[in-house]
């Protein structure tokens, strides 16, 4: 039953965790969320490694998720969410300009390792370390150093002001690891990896599916006092076919998964699943360039003008997912400007860029892209092709590809997805930013690095909107990274499985710690 608006009483038992939902439109409806039970969950995508430090696919996620937890989570809203951060509390201090967090007490890693400031340190110094080429060391570059004051407290020495600072550490930058089973594991921890979060890793085998099991000694609990987690196993399977997804949900093979786009309506309309809708939780195909490779902008916005993700979403999406009106900022995050002048469907305005760039006859290029990709590319390809331009096609692993394009710097241009990131400051540094990792060309631009960092430095989000505008306006204007369509996740799942609104994260991906068994 759908209701407006529900009031909530909610009776604890030992192993039975009661909510009587009053509807105001009707009668109570009832559902009971118990302890224990296992659910098996099943995902398209590969992980690179379960290291949320070095890890490179937005896929991770979805596994160190279950089993690490943040200096400072936030919710859906990215708002921070005290009761289930690592820190009880924070301070930011300005003459000199510091983040001060003062530590939960007594929580242990897996392995028995103590939770505490010097495992801060560790932690941030292992992502700033060049070395490592870390994914967030230049969401977190700010950091010039960090000091311990007492077990339980820790500050950040930054270079100036940081007002995206509680938001990035709710992301890989602030996702905590055992510094011992770093040092002990070396090259092998990202296969093997250890936080302090709800779930331990029993099995991971690549390219299958990981095993988590109850981490007995959790420290978290939900709003209304009640540990965490419910659950005493998930298992995270790889299964890159939707029809294979598909009729396992069906047969009760597995109890959740994000529903193909095909199915979406048939899994909604059944009364057997209960689903969660969640709009834009990605951006489910983004051109990325390599203006090294590509460096006159005509060029690439002869291409972005050609292409037309309405055909896109209707023909390999089912018209299920949403054109993309703006950037890397997505609806439902306060930098989302869909106002923003970006590049449209326009092929006499495609023609017109070619001439500007002197090749009225168009050019040749080749892009890389990695399997699930493949059919919306070769769309493209023909596209492009009505204008003049050729497009080879590079298909490689999802792994290989990433690699080839932002540490290689191989190919002109890359179609990807990309997570959700709400902060504004994780694309501004990481994909725009000259020394992003995720920027291939890495070339000096003065400009869009004095933004993003005046931007991260602000603290007033009307002035970082407005500065973030101006982010847009230069990459979407040039082409540099352009957004053609973002993704509707729904959550479908097993009558049995509740609690599955509370699945997606702020970024869009699956976190298990609240759901539970009803059955």
């Amino acid at each position: 039953m759908k209701t407006i608006k529900s009031l909530m009483k909610i009776a604890v038992k030992p192993t039975t965790i009661v909510f009587t939902v009053v509807s105001l439109l009707g009668a109570p409806v009832f559902s009971a969320c118990k302890y224990g039970g296992h659910l098996k969950v099943a995902i398209p995508g590969h992980f690179t490694s379960m290291d949320p430090h070095l890890g490179r696919s937005g896929w991770d996620a979805y596994l160190w998720r279950q089993f690490t937890d943040h200096l400072v989570d936030a919710d859906r809203s990215l708002n921070p969410r005290p009761i289930s951060s690592l820190a009880e509390k924070w301070e930011v201090s300005s003459n000199p300009d510091a983040l001060t967090l003062t530590l939960r007490k007594g929580i242990e890693f897996h392995d028995g390792t103590p939770f505490n400031a010097e495992a801060v340190k560790a932690n941030i110094e292992r992502i700033l370390d060049p070395a490592n080429s870390a994914t967030p060391r230049s969401s977190l570059a700010i950091i010039q150093s960090v000091d311990v004051l007492s077990e339980n407290k820790v500050r950040l020495n930054l270079s100036g002001p940081w007002g995206a600072g509680l938001s990035q550490l709710a992301d890989r930058g602030g996702a905590m690891n055992s510094p011992t089973a770093i040092s002990k594991l070396g090259e092998d921890y990202g296969a093997k990896a250890v936080g302090t979060g709800p779930f331990v890793i029993k099995e991971a085998v690549q390219g299958s599916h990981v095993h988590f099991v109850r981490n007995e000694n959790y420290w978290g609990k939900d709003k209304d006092g009640n540990r965490l987690p419910y659950l005493d196993e998930v298992t995270i399977r790889q299964v890159k076919k939707s029809s294979v997804r598909t009729a396992a949900l069906r047969s009760g093979e597995i109890d959740l998964a994000y529903a193909s786009l095909g199915d979406i309506e048939a899994f909604e309309a059944d009364a057997k699943f209960n689903t969660s809708r969640m709009e834009a939780g990605k951006i489910n195909l983004m051109l990325m360039f390599n203006t090294k490779m590509l460096d006159d902008p005509n060029l690439r916005n002869a291409i972005t003008h050609a292409i037309d993700p309405a055909f896109i979403n209707k023909a390999i999406y089912f018209g299920q997912n949403t054109v993309a009106d703006s950037g890397m900022w997505l609806p439902g995050a306060w930098a989302h400007d869909p106002s923003v002048p970006r590049p449209s469907y326009n092929p006499a305005k495609a023609k017109d860029f070619l001439k500007k760039a002197g090749k009225p006859d168009g050019f040749e290029f080749t892009m890389v892209t990695f399997g699930a990709r493949k059919p919306e590319s070769e769309v493209m390809q023909a596209q492009l092709a009505q204008v003049g331009i050729k497009m080879n096609i590079e298909v490689m692993s999802g792994k290989a590809a990433g690699a080839a394009f932002f540490k290689e710097g191989k190919f002109a241009m890359y179609a990807t997805s990309f997570s959700r990131y709400p902060e504004p400051d994780w694309a501004g540094s990481n994909v725009y930013k000259s020394s992003g990792y995720y920027n291939a060309a890495n070339l000096p631009n003065p400009e869009l690095d004095a933004l993003i960092e005046k931007g991260a430095a602000l603290s007033d989000i009307d002035e970082r909107k407005k500065i973030y505008r101006k982010v847009d306006e230069i990459v979407l204007g040039q082409s540099i990274v352009v957004p053609m369509v973002y993704q509707t996740f729904v959550t479908v799942a097993s009558k049995k499985v509740g609690n599955i609104d509370t699945v997606s994260m702020h970024d869009g991906k699956m976190n298990f710690r609240e759901v539970c068994m009803t059955e």
